[in-house]
């Protein structure tokens, strides 16, 4: 893992002042139930065609080099979001994240999650759905793959995000 990258840096902030967090995510990386982004992730992040909102970011990997999916994690995930067929996208609460930028009063989240995984783009993981709980993750609205494509501007984001005649070479 790339540690010039500030996209970890909420997670290594969580992991090191709060040993609850550090200790479910130590023994459960060893069980293989939760691991950080790795290829998959960062092939979706790279290869989308991105609309940029903030003048040093010029593609979606930028908000993460740059370390702007902190606070960030609807944008993130929505984003994230069209390189995947079969996703939910999910908002709440997740109280570890209480006090951080953006979630300072009660810790609201948004993350992805696929049938088997909860995807984080605020933590850079992706956690067996089995830990939901463990975790701590509480869920409050959600938007269903189903429901997503029935939606006709989300279609046609995902269309342009992920249609390589617009990508950059």
């Amino acid at each position: 893992m790339d540690t010039s990258i500030k996209a970890y840096n909420q997670f290594w902030t969580l992991y090191n002042n709060h040993s609850e967090f550090h200790n479910l995510v130590a023994n459960n990386m060893k069980d293989g139930k939760i691991r950080f982004f790795n290829e998959n992730e960062w092939n979706k992040i790279t290869s989308q065609n991105f609309m940029p909102t903030v003048p040093e970011v010029n593609e979606f990997i930028d908000m993460f080099t740059l370390g702007y999916n902190i606070g960030n994690c609807v944008g993130t995930s929505m984003q994230l979001s069209y390189s995947y067929d079969d996703v939910d996208i999910v908002s709440g609460i997740l109280p570890i994240l209480k006090g951080t930028l953006n979630a300072e009063k009660e810790g609201g989240h948004c993350w992805l999650e696929t049938p088997t995984a909860i995807i984080d783009t605020t933590l850079m993981l992706v956690i067996d759905k089995s830990l939901k709980k463990d975790f701590g993750y509480i869920e409050e609205e959600r938007l269903t793959s189903l429901q997503l494509s029935k939606m006709p501007r989300y279609q046609a984001r995902k269309e342009f995000v992920n249609d390589q005649s617009f990508h950059k070479k």
